[in-house]
């Protein structure tokens, strides 16, 4: 396994065009970039929330596949502790405690 990692994912938009968004592993930390449809390179994308969740989404289901190292999903899980975020798991069985 390389130290140095891409994850992509793409959403889209509301005008029906697809906006593609990498996470860069540099073996210290996670970088986002953006490639939007009107521009023509990656540009630097400012990390939120929902783009760790979706980040731990696709690496989970990659480590699923057995495509990746639990390693990395633990590494995105540290990073969403520190923010504060529960994991979309961990909320569900906190609601049904209630």
């Amino acid at each position: 396994m390389t130290k140095n990692q891409i994850h992509e994912w793409h959403e889209r938009l509301e005008d029906g065009r697809k906006q593609y968004i990498r996470a860069y592993w540099n073996s210290r930390e996670w970088t986002f970039r953006l490639a939007h449809p009107d521009q023509e390179a990656w540009g630097p994308l400012p990390s939120t929330p929902e783009l760790w969740l979706k980040l731990h989404d696709v690496l989970f289901r990659k480590y699923q596949r057995k495509k990746l190292p639990l390693k990395h999903v633990l590494s995105v899980e540290k990073v969403l502790e520190k923010l504060g975020i529960p994991l979309p798991s961990q909320s569900d069985s906190a609601e049904d405690e209630d």
